[in-house]
């Protein structure tokens, strides 16, 4: 009786050590797999297989927790890549859902690099659905993305500059100049989206701003406007002009002379326009030699009357 007994604890042994030889087995066949389907880049493919070893080991106790935590690093990295490849498959939501996978199964494992890098894809891919959505006149949405990126990366200033254009769109003057200084205060030097941004915020102060200011009849806003503008950077031909214009309006002739200067060196096109706002400066000034100067140089546009009436007329020029 004995003797049997002793034959079947031998035999009950070999069984548990064969089966649990063959559970180590499958844990690791089905690392090694995940590995190569991940090289293969078939990721989905791969996160199986880690997967898969590590529910393997988890029927392991101790004697698996090596090769389970190698196959949960793994894990990460695979959903990190497949959200790459799905960024640039331009496949936003797929991608989304890859990172957000990325950074909650690297939260588990307290794999911070990993968490780091799936945040800042997450911001890169809402910024992109934010511009898609800018780009189909969605504004609303647009904002929604571009604030849902800066909530992974708040240093990501793209998401910054994409809320910019929103709100240039929307006319909403107060919180585009917010972004922008925003933008300016805390880029890097060197930063080419902070030197658009204030490339465009020039023009759209000094230009668009003033522009419309100079048409309401509002002439010390277009003046503001137009020095908001040029603390944004160079401001050209147009802003100088408007700015001549709005000064003459406010009886401002020196600042109108030096402004409508400004212009005429920076057009390249014709300055008739300006040659006249010119002519009303230095009338102004009570300089009848240079207002006649200036406005024998109005050859074209819709000035030109009123320009030869001016020298004609009042001024009797020479």
């Amino acid at each position: 009786m004995n003797k049997v007994r002793l034959l079947l604890s031998v035999f009950f042994l070999s069984i548990t050590v064969l089966v649990f030889s063959q559970t180590i087995d499958e844990a690791g066949t089905a690392f090694n797999e995940g590995i190569q389907k991940a090289k293969a880049k078939d990721y989905t493919a791969a996160i199986e297989s880690y997967k898969n070893c590590v529910e393997i080991c988890n029927g392991l106790g101790a004697e698996g927790a090596d090769l389970k935590a190698n196959a949960e690093k793994q894990i990460p990295l695979a959903y990190y890549n497949l959200g790459k490849a799905q960024y640039k498959a331009k496949k936003l939501d797929d991608a989304v859902a890859a990172f957000g996978s990325a950074m909650s199964s690297a939260e588990t494992i307290s794999d911070e690099e990993s968490v780091k890098r799936s945040k800042i894809y997450l911001a890169r891919t809402y910024n992109l659905k934010g511009s898609v959505a800018y780009k189909e006149k969605k504004y609303d949405d647009a904002l929604a993305m571009f604030d849902k990126a800066l909530t992974y990366d708040e240093a990501y200033l793209r998401a910054n500059n994409g809320k910019a254009l929103v709100y240039r769109k929307q006319n909403n003057v107060e919180a585009y100049k917010t972004e922008v200084d925003y933008m300016i205060a805390n880029g890097k030097e060197g930063d080419k989206v902070v030197a658009k941004a204030k490339s465009v915020a020039a023009k759209f102060f000094a230009n668009t701003q003033a522009g419309k200011a100079i048409q309401a009849g509002d002439f010390k806003k277009a003046v503001e406007m137009m020095e908001t503008g040029a603390g944004y950077g160079a401001i050209n031909a147009q802003a100088y002009f408007f700015a001549a214009v709005a000064y003459n309006n406010l009886s401002q002739f020196q600042k109108a002379v030096e402004a409508g200067n400004n212009a005429v060196a920076k057009e390249k096109k014709s300055k008739s326009n300006i040659y006249f706002e010119l002519g009303k400066a230095y009338e102004g000034l009570g300089n009848s030699a240079k207002a006649c100067a200036s406005y024998k140089n109005v050859t074209d546009g819709p000035n030109v009357e009123a320009a030869k009436y001016k020298m004609t007329q009042e001024l009797k020029c020479n």
